[in-house]
């Protein structure tokens, strides 16, 4: 795949994304993989009894993943019953260093409000798992993600080919072409794209995706893997 020849693009940040059942799963998983990874995600929704933490214990846990790996960020994501999640990523505003709300939630503008003022960032994300836009869609979609007011703006889509993953590549390159533009993820979900989760900061995008001993979306490299991937890549640069 060509490279986008604009503006300096930087190596992106991985983040290991953690779908756990348990407390102690998700121990084994930081201890296994911090040294591969700039950010650590707690999908929250996958760990049995999550949701029915109170906000003591939800901090807690936020708590305990910073302890597990120092100088990481750490991102807190919660799928599913919307009350649920909601609850759930209000407790721990002021504790994590972002929180993923989808581009769909009603309580997005209220989100940003109440992060902004507990110094959370807000990261709005955006999954087609069905198909690939094309790359018009992709940078206007980025567009009307940047109204939300969110920190960091998410687009993931299904790519059945490696064309797709140029598609939404090459928009994200046209949306950070503007210069204010927000700071992007852009991930070809899929074996098709797992080109875009090596490549993607060639064209802007700042975080990419990885997981421990099991994915958490399709394509995913594990954190090891994909760190390697990105030595050999942006090393020969």
């Amino acid at each position: 795949m060509s490279k986008n020849r604009g503006k300096e693009r930087k190596r992106p940040a991985v983040c290991l994304s953690l779908s756990c059942e348990t407390l102690a799963e998700l121990r084994s998983e930081i201890e296994e993989y911090k040294d591969c990874c700039q950010l650590v995600e707690w999908c929250a929704d996958a760990t049995k009894g999550a949701g029915l933490m109170s906000e003591t214990e939800l901090v807690n846990t936020v708590r305990e993943i910073r302890k597990l790996c120092p100088g990481k960020k750490v991102i807190v994501d919660y799928r599913g019953d919307l009350e649920t999640g909601h609850r759930v990523k209000k407790a721990v505003l002021g504790y994590a260093d972002i929180i993923d709300v989808d581009a769909g939630d009603p309580a997005l503008s209220r989100f940003v409000r109440e992060a902004r003022r507990k110094k959370t960032k807000v990261l709005v994300s955006f999954h087609e798992f069905a198909h690939m836009m094309d790359r018009n869609e992709v940078a206007e979609k980025y567009l009307r993600l940047e109204k939300s007011g969110a920190d960091i703006l998410k687009i993931a889509c299904l790519a059945q080919q490696e064309q797709d993953t140029y598609d939404i590549l090459a928009g994200a390159a046209a949306y950070t072409q503007l210069r204010h533009h927000r700071p992007i993820v852009a991930i070809a979900m899929g074996a098709a794209g797992q080109t875009s989760r090596i490549c993607a900061g060639d064209f802007g995008s700042v975080i990419s995706y990885a997981c421990g001993s099991k994915p958490t979306a399709p394509g995913q490299f594990n954190a090891r893997e994909l760190s390697r991937y990105l030595d050999i890549y942006y090393g020969e640069k």
